[in-house]
């Protein structure tokens, strides 16, 4: 099997005619009308869309329009992207819209290979890394960026589709997008225009008139027709262009039905014309035709080898002369691409003309391919399965460092079962799309198949990681049992540093949910010890499997402290996107500890390095979370919420299934978490049906002690506190065992406040002493900082004289004072959101988070309407031309100082 290519090699491989602006042939049709239309639209409008069937002229137009702007238009960059089925993939997208931008020679922040090579593998995470793109942008020259996308109708997945929006929203002012669709895309077309942001052009007006028709005529045929045939073709195509353009060719005037304005009718019409055109071809013409079909792009040595003719480069020049319905991707190699139309009918007729051709066409391409993606599009229509999954596996590894786990799931899943049964190397891959996908039933499977079959001593490092991977699989489905046994075996291998430290935060994970809050600190403890041996290469490799939520079980917090102080000195001046990871392990440790400027300061470098590095897998997610509790505990709970609210909303997408089974309810305790902070006993009975349900199989068992302690603060909101007691006992009970302090309250506050508000300091304070305890001895003072504050003030106004007049109490009041409101909080009273109301805030959160106006409007019980209102409010205070400038602002000062 051939070395896999590294990233570098895999970013250059992408076929650059993507991003070439097609020649045009010099009898096309000027339009000077259409493109006076065009520079005002692109002039005036930040979005400009270009929408008809096939064969109405759109990207002849759009090129024309291009090759205009870039050689006669001063101060103008035209950015060309032509759309193809492999961009049907939220990443590979990604990775055309960076390679697009190359030319404009950008100042970035990062190299965008590195960006490319370190945005993980799903929509959201390439969303967030659009904000890297949107800064070069920034700093191109041009006094105005053009970014021509081109058949945009090859985009139905709805991830892609939002990965589009999520660039248009965020294009700084001197950018504009235009457009070209077969069909209106899945936009908030409805939006822009009522905002005025979007100029539209129809089929109808890129319909030919009686001019542009007759002038037609005159190109391609001279003089050989009248005005009379060109204008009777001209009613019966209705002036669809293409469709007139066969009719004239093929010099017929037999009856044609047709709707130009209908796709189907057009279909119709379009196959009838091409018959006859194909028919009219010479023998050996024909026979080429058909049979470069099954490529995308016809360049002379493909054609070549398909065709087995020695003169591939001469019948493309006469294809090109012929006018085949076809585009010039090079006009002097030439590089030729058939109209989807016609070469779905060209395909047709090989399989009817010659049966089981295209299987045999298929292959000789792909042994010649360069593109390693086009090549197994290749060997998988041709059935060649063992050539596929050569490329397969050559390209895998590459293209998930790249983000592309789409694309390389479908390839694999359009294998056979028989072909794939023996190849754990695609087991393992398999496995991998799965985790990213949080899949956790197909990881599983995969896994230990690659597990079983990755026995060679040169994929022992691949299976060593199948190993971890499946155990997070089996943990994140509630299977401890399994997933120990499974460390079990990794701990017998022969294990380098990286690995060792992985073994012991697999472990704490894994014991977490066991009822073993100590040993969780003790494996943590193993791994500081591990990271000291080893720093630089330990710290790296292991920030992102350090899970946060830990934070509060024995000795975690200072080992959290160790491992910060550790990543803070590893390549202290360069900006990495695993220090992301490593700010949020910090940033929740001084949270714990009640470090209010620390935990500020933390977080400012966090938006900082995702604002530049965008999204990492759940890495992100972390920050946001950290972000939401530093807010809730400086007493900005709305925004808290609102945020929270969108972090949901984010795992409604079918890929997190897996996650949202195992972990969704632990999200919706959080968010009521915040709600008994801020004591909206309504917000709280929302959500109280949701979280008093019996526990699912692949739930922790710390989703028992937050439901029971759910109940207590029902009571206490129902100033029933002999039930709120009773059941807070229980929850007190079952919170000894399983602890995720930042994940819901402590019952033990709640339960002490309940016997305060019967009347029994003295049971209150007994139930107080532990946290107090924890508070004064391990610095815990994050476990006060979620609680509402009139409880903790409560409970700490009844304790003992002795204790009320010790330093260490005057000191926890200190902190506690410096975490309250102040005037100098940005989201309160001063700064660039100061105008904002705390309801425009609110959208404002969910906006920065992500959240579309659907799940704004469900989740803030507004009409679509009011939030689209709201945001043209916080636009217009902000003085932001674009809802990605006004999050980008929010992020940049929301809870800052």
């Amino acid at each position: 099997m051939a070395a896999a290519p590294d990233a570098t090699a895999l970013w250059g491989g992408t076929p650059l005619t993507k991003f070439r602006i097609p020649r045009i042939r010099r009898d096309v049709i000027a339009r000077p009308r259409l493109n006076a239309r065009l520079n005002a639209s692109v002039d005036d409008s930040p979005i400009t869309l270009v929408t008809a069937p096939g064969g109405y002229g759109k990207s002849t137009l759009l090129a024309q329009w291009a090759l205009t702007a870039a050689t006669e238009h001063t101060g103008y960059a035209v950015v060309w992207l032509n759309i193809d089925n492999d961009d049907n993939d939220t990443n590979r997208l990604f990775a055309s819209l960076l390679r697009a931008v190359e030319p404009l020679q950008l100042t970035w922040e990062s190299e965008p290979i590195v960006l490319l090579a370190n945005a993980a593998g799903s929509a959201t995470q390439q969303r967030a890394a659009l904000a890297a793109l949107v800064n070069a942008l920034c700093t191109s020259s041009a006094q105005r960026i053009v970014f021509v996308v081109d058949d945009l109708h090859r985009i139905d997945s709805p991830a892609a589709m939002e990965l589009i929006e999520a660039l248009i929203e965020r294009l700084p002012d001197h950018v504009s997008m235009l457009l070209g669709a077969r069909v209106e895309p899945s936009l908030p077309l409805a939006r822009w225009r009522v905002h005025g942001e979007l100029a539209e052009f129809s089929p109808q007006e890129l319909e030919f008139d009686e001019s542009e028709a007759l002038a037609l005529a005159v190109a391609r045929l001279g003089d050989n027709l009248s005005a009379t045939v060109v204008r009777h073709a001209l009613r019966r195509t209705h002036g669809w262009i293409a469709g007139l353009s066969m009719l004239l060719q093929s010099r017929t005037s037999s009856p044609v039905t047709t709707d130009a304005n209908r796709e189907a009718g057009d279909r119709h019409l379009y196959a009838y014309l091409a018959q006859e055109v194909l028919a009219e071809l010479p023998d050996d013409v024909r026979d080429f035709v058909l049979r470069s079909a099954v490529l995308t792009e016809l360049n002379p040595p493909m054609c070549k080898v398909v065709t087995g003719r020695d003169d591939a480069q001469a019948m493309l020049e006469t294809l090109y002369r012929r006018n085949l319905f076809l585009t010039a991707v090079d006009e002097q190699t030439p590089v030729l691409r058939f109209h989807d139309l016609f070469r779905d009918f060209l395909l047709g007729e090989l399989d009817r003309r010659l049966p089981g051709a295209a299987r045999d066409l298929h292959k000789r391409a792909g042994q010649v391919e360069a593109s390693v993606p086009r090549a197994i599009t290749h060997f998988i229509e041709a059935e060649c399965w063992p050539e596929a999954i050569e490329r397969i596996l050559q390209s895998g590894e590459p293209l998930l460092i790249e983000g592309g786990y789409a694309t390389l799931e479908r390839w694999i899943e359009q294998l056979p079962a028989t072909a794939r049964k023996a190849q754990p190397l695609l087991a393992y891959l398999h496995g991998i799309c799965a985790w990213l996908r949080w899949d956790w039933r197909r990881a599983k499977r995969e896994f230990r198949v690659a597990i079983d079959g990755l026995t060679a001593p040169e994929h022992a490092s691949r299976r060593i990681r199948s190993m971890f991977l499946y155990v997070d699989a089996l943990n994140s489905s509630g299977e401890a049992e399994g997933a120990t046994a499974m460390l079990d075996e990794i701990a017998k291998l022969p294990l380098g540093s990286i690995s060792q430290a992985q073994l012991s935060l697999q472990r704490a994970w894994n014991v977490a949910p066991l009822g073993e809050p100590r040993m969780v600190g003790k494996y943590f403890q193993e791994f500081i010890a591990q990271a000291e041996q080893d720093p630089a290469r330990v710290c790296p490799a292991a920030a992102e499997r350090i899970h946060c939520l830990l934070i509060g079980f024995p000795h975690v917090a200072q080992s959290f402290d160790r491992y910060f102080e550790l990543a803070r000195h590893i390549q202290p001046n360069m900006s990495s996107p695993w220090k992301l990871a490593a700010a949020a392990v910090g940033g929740w440790a001084h949270l714990w500890h009640g470090r209010r400027e620390e935990a500020q300061r933390v977080l400012q470098q966090g938006e900082e390095l995702q604002h530049r590095f965008g999204g990492i897998r759940l890495v992100a997610e972390r920050m946001v979370n950290f972000k939401a509790l530093f807010l809730a505990a400086t007493g900005q709970i709305p925004t808290a919420i609102a945020m929270t609210h969108a972090v949901i909303n984010s795992l409604q997408v079918p890929e997190a299934g897996g996650h949202r089974a195992a972990w969704g309810r632990a999200y919706l305790h959080g968010l009521a978490r915040q709600h008994w902070m801020a004591m909206d006993a309504q917000g709280h009975a929302k959500l109280l049906p949701e979280l008093l349900g019996p526990r699912r199989p692949a739930e922790w068992p710390f989703v028992d002690a937050a439901a029971q302690t759910a109940r207590g603060h029902a009571a206490i909101f129902a100033k029933d506190f002999s039930t709120a007691e009773r059941v807070l006992e229980i929850a007190v009970r079952a919170h000894a065992k399983f602890l995720m302090p930042f994940t819901y309250a402590d019952p033990r506050i709640a339960l002490s406040y309940a016997q305060l508000m019967r009347g029994d300091k003295v049971r209150a304070w007994q139930s107080f002493a532990p946290v107090y305890a924890a508070v004064s001895d391990e610095q815990a003072v994050g476990l006060l900082l979620l609680e509402p504050r009139e409880v903790i003030d409560a409970i700490l106004a009844a304790a003992p004289a002795d204790i009320r007049r010790s330093d260490a109490f005057a000191a926890l009041g200190k902190t506690l004072d410096a975490w309250r409101p102040t005037v100098g909080d940005a989201l309160v009273s001063v700064g660039p959101l100061a105008d904002l109301s705390e309801r425009e805030r609110e959208v404002l959160a969910q906006v920065s988070a992500g959240a579309s106006n659907k799940h704004i409007a469900r989740d803030l019980s507004l009409s679509l309407h009011t939030v689209k209102r709201h945001i043209a409010n916080i636009l217009a205070k902000l003085d932001c031309a674009s809802r990605g400038q006004a999050a980008d602002l929010f992020r940049k000062h929301a809870g800052a100082k």
